[in-house]
Formats: structure tokens, C-alpha cells, sequence
């Protein structure tokens, strides 16, 4: 990996629309980062397409064993028909290599067991899809042990989800001010403004902007799972609103073995989550939301895989090149209304 603290001509040259777009610090920030994901299958092929695309200057990926099957053609572009039966990170790795020979990589197929029983300091963002509830607990513990930052995300079929925890992160914004001004404080449980500045910007007085700087606080995720809840955060209005994949999302998380049982069955461990979470079931839980997130249960659908490893990825490098406000902390996608909403918890 290249160690200068800066960029190159050549460098700058090959990324310059996204110099454009984030500025020079942040590329900068980016090539100097080391970024980890465990499991590339159809959401991972995603993160890691646009993350080795930006520049990072190490991605690292682990994926113990798993096989290529017919079902992964359809959700992983990076696989052909001739790499059915193969390790799917020996049927990856070249491509991912054409994909930016800038990028250090490093392919690892160690266990997760073995991952997570060693400190590890040596990445600055851990990223992790098809794991377990169990097996998220797990890494969650040792991301924080290790202060490293997490992002999870998984689907199923339409649905799909995304956990974030940065444990604490403080973020820079510069944004024009509005009518409803900024002010020093707390803006919600998990955010405050510690420090704010006001400039005008100096060929255009009647044009101000706030530089703001936020400490945003995070939770784990298995006290998201139980205590997570919508009472006091949003409007009445707002909660009739709520989606049902919320609650079956945080029901499916808190245990896979839920939805293995019968449609009854699964709808009360839903309901009960509904009640936790502070949500009306009756207003909120859907038939057909059920029946389909039962019947779609261990599907990957390559649209839903494009959007969900997307939004992970654009968040990764906003956080590596310490740009505007970071995820925070629990988002779903729907993808029968295409909303993805932010829980903040």
C-alpha cells in the first residue's frame, strides 16, 4: 500500500471526478485506509465493487470456504457459470483485482471464530454481511474491543436492513444556513453540536453557512435488538407511517428460527416486537408484509444487493474522507414502496 500522506499527479488524475465531488483531503483520507469485510457474497460483490473502486488503500476480504452455487448467479455479477463448485473467494479475487490494481487486497479464508478470538487493530472499518445473529453479537464485541468501526447489512428478498456502529464519531458538515438556525446542544439522544461557526461566504454576504461539527453516539447492536424503541422520537403522524418491515426485520434479526415456524407463530413474535418497538400492530403489521417476508425467507434479489452494499459503501467512504453526517444507526429498505427510512436508536 502506497504510505504518502499525498496523492500523486497520476493519482489525482485517475480520481479526479471524485476529487470534485469530496475534495482532495478526503481522497487523501480514503487512499490511507484499511477496510475489512467478511463475507462477499450478493451485498458484499456490492460494497466491495464501489469501495475498491474509490481508492481505499487496503480491502481486505474474508470468506471461510464458501462454495459457488446456480442460486449465486443470478445476484453476483462477478460469477459465471464455470465457477459453480469453486471457492467463491478464488472465483473472485481476479476480478476484484482488475477492478483498481491501485488497491492493496487481501483475500483470507481463516474462520470468523478466528477472526474475532485475536486483537486486531490493523483496520479502521470492519464490514460484514451473511452472518448470524449470534455471529453479529460476537463482532460487534470485538469491533468495540478493538474501537473499531461496524456495519452489517443483510437481506431478504425485497427487504433488506443496514446497522451501524461507530461507537462515537464526530462529523464535519458546512451547509448554508437556513430560517431554522443551528445552535449548540443536544439535537437528539444520540446527537450533539460541539462546536459551531458561522462564515459568509465572501463574494456573496447574503449567503451564510454553519461549519458544524456533531458527536454522534452509537449503541451495539444486540441493545438495539432489545431495546430498540420508536416512543417520544417520532410524531403520531410519523409512527402510523412506519413500515412493517421495521418490526419484522428486528424479529428476524433477534432470531432466524422465528420465521422457520408457522405463519401464526411468526406474526406473534412480530407483534410482540411491535409492542417494543411502541408501534400500533394493528395499524402497522401488514398480511401481505408477513406472508411475503415468509415467502421470500433466504432469498438474495441483485437490485435490493445494488442499493443496501451501495449505501453501505457511500457511507464507508463519507466516514473515511470525514465528510457530512454518517448513518445513524438502523435502516430498512422496503423495496415494495422503495423507502428507506433511518431509525435512530
Amino acid at each position: 500500500m502506497n504510505t504518502s500522506t499525498e496523492l500523486g499527479e497520476d493519482e489525482i488524475a485517475l480520481y479526479d471526478r471524485q476529487i470534485r465531488l469530496w475534495g482532495l483531503e478526503a481522497q487523501t483520507n480514503i487512499r490511507s485506509a484499511r477496510v475489512l469485510l467478511i463475507n462477499i457474497g450478493s451485498i458484499g460483490t456490492e460494497i466491495t465493487k464501489n469501495i475498491v473502486l474509490s481508492g481505499v488503500g487496503h480491502f481486505s476480504i474474508l470468506d471461510n470456504n464458501h462454495i459457488v452455487t446456480e442460486e449465486d448467479l443470478g445476484s453476483q455479477f462477478f460469477l459465471s457459470k464455470e465457477d459453480v463448485g469453486k471457492c467463491r473467494i478464488d472465483a473472485l479475487k481476479e476480478r476484484i483485482i482488475d477492478l483498481n490494481p491501485r488497491v492493496e487486497l487481501g483475500f483470507e479464508t481463516d474462520s470468523f471464530d478466528k477472526l474475532v478470538s485475536q486483537k486486531c487493530e490493523k483496520y479502521d472499518i470492519v464490514i460484514a454481511t451473511e452472518l448470524t445473529r449470534n455471529q453479529t453479537i460476537q463482532l460487534n464485541k470485538w469491533t468495540r474491543l478493538n474501537n473499531i468501526p461496524l456495519y452489517t447489512a443483510g437481506s431478504n428478498g425485497l427487504f433488506g436492513y443496514i446497522f451501524v456502529d461507530l461507537i462515537q464519531f464526530e462529523a464535519k458538515d458546512k451547509k448554508l444556513q437556513s430560517i431554522r438556525v443551528s445552535k449548540l446542544g443536544v439535537v437528539s439522544p444520540n446527537k450533539e453540536i460541539i462546536h459551531l461557526e458561522v462564515t459568509k461566504d465572501p463574494e456573496d454576504e447574503k449567503k451564510v453557512y454553519e461549519n458544524i461539527v456533531t458527536k454522534n453516539k452509537y449503541i451495539p447492536f444486540d441493545q438495539l435488538l432489545s431495546t430498540a424503541c420508536l416512543e417520544g422520537k417520532l410524531t403520531r403522524r410519523q409512527l402510523k407511517r412506519v413500515s412493517s418491515i421495521l418490526p419484522l426485520t428486528i424479529t428476524h434479526l433477534k432470531d432466524t428460527n422465528f420465521i422457520k415456524s408457522n405463519e401464526t407463530g411468526f406474526r406473534n413474535e412480530v407483534i410482540k416486537t411491535c409492542e417494543q418497538l411502541r408501534i400500533d400492530p394493528a395499524l402497522i403489521l401488514k398480511l401481505e408484509y408477513v406472508q411475503q417476508f415468509i415467502a421470500q425467507n433466504n432469498v438474495e434479489f441483485a437490485p435490493v444487493a445494488a442499493i443496501l452494499g451501495g449505501a453501505v459503501a457511500q457511507d464507508v467512504i463519507n466516514i473515511l474522507g470525514k465528510r457530512q453526517q454518517p448513518l445513524n444507526n438502523f435502516i430498512i429498505f422496503d423495496g415494495i414502496t422503495l423507502d428507506m427510512p433511518i431509525f435512530e436508536f
